[in-house]
C-alpha cells in the first residue's frame, strides 16, 4: 500500500489502521502546498477503502482491477469545472450519494481543490 508514494509516512499509516481497524471515518481532507501528493495518496487511501478482499489492497479484485482502469463505478473525482467548482457539480455529486455502491461496500468521491467550491 502507497509503495509508489515517498514521505508522508505517519499519515499514510493512519490511513491503512484506519482500513484495516474498519474505522475509516465519512470524510477527510487533505490539505497542504501544491503538487506534494495529496490526491494520489487519497485515491490510493479509496482504492484501500473500495477494495472487496479482506486485506484491502489485493489488485485482484473486480474493484481493484475497475479502480486502476478508472471504470469503478462506486468511485469518482469531482474536478473544478473552469476556475471554480460549480453548483451543479455538488448537486449531481447530492444525487449520486443516495444510490447505493455498486461493487464495494462504500463508496468514496474526491472533491479536487474543493477551496474553489462557489456559495
Amino acid at each position: 500500500m502507497f509503495e509508489n508514494i515517498l514521505g508522508n509516512d505517519k499519515i499514510k499509516e493512519t490511513l491503512i489502521n484506519s482500513v484495516k481497524n474498519n474505522r475509516a471515518s465519512h470524510s477527510y481532507l487533505f490539505i497542504g502546498t501544491e503538487g506534494i501528493g495529496k490526491k494520489l495518496i487519497a485515491k490510493e487511501f479509496a482504492k484501500m477503502i473500495l477494495c472487496t478482499d479482506e486485506n484491502k489492497y489485493c489488485n485482484k479484485c473486480k474493484s481493484c482491477i475497475e479502480f486502476d482502469t478508472s471504470n469503478n463505478p462506486d468511485f469518482i473525482i469531482i474536478e473544478p469545472d473552469g476556475n471554480s467548482v460549480k453548483i451543479e457539480q455538488i448537486r449531481e455529486f447530492q444525487n449520486k450519494v443516495a444510490e447505493k455502491p455498486i461493487i464495494s461496500n462504500r463508496k468514496v468521491y474526491i472533491i479536487n481543490d474543493a477551496d474553489k467550491m462557489t456559495r
